[in-house]
């Protein structure tokens, strides 16, 4: 998919979700052209990920591989794309979600078959008790 097509696609959603012509063509672009952007992963708090990302924490970041997948059945977010963090040779898990804002921009262009790299950048936070995990990623459109 070439950069004038994955504008499009990502403002043409963006307009159908009530963003003006103009600011949708202006995200857009920018997405794009930005190529790499570092992101914090949203809803790590869910359910047992506190301690997955715990035990992630045992292994170095060449053994820990990370991958987008469209959950296009979620409730709550149509553009939802889960986060996946898998160890080698060990399994793989649900660890968070993109946010809503960045999804909506990056959900058409995964529907239609583009390819989002996207790596292990850090785990963060948990030092002291009450301090919660975080899982840092970096994509690449």
């Amino acid at each position: 998919m070439n950069i004038k097509s994955k504008v499009m696609t990502i403002a043409n959603a963006l307009v159908k979700q009530g963003i003006s012509r103009s600011a949708a063509m202006v995200r857009a672009w920018i997405t794009v052209k930005l190529r790499r952007m570092e992101v914090k992963a949203v809803g790590v708090t869910r359910g047992n990920r506190q301690t997955l990302l715990e035990r992630l924490m045992r292994y170095s970041a060449d053994d820990i591989t990370v991958t987008l997948r469209r959950e296009q059945g979620n409730t709550h977010d149509s553009n939802a794309i889960q986060i996946v963090a898998a160890v080698r040779n060990k399994g793989a898990a649900v660890i968070g979600y993109i946010n809503r804002e960045l999804a909506a921009a990056l959900a058409p262009l995964l529907d239609k078959g583009a390819v989002i790299a996207s790596s292990f950048k850090a785990i963060t936070g948990g030092g002291a008790p009450y301090m919660n995990y975080g899982f840092n990623l970096e994509l690449k459109v």
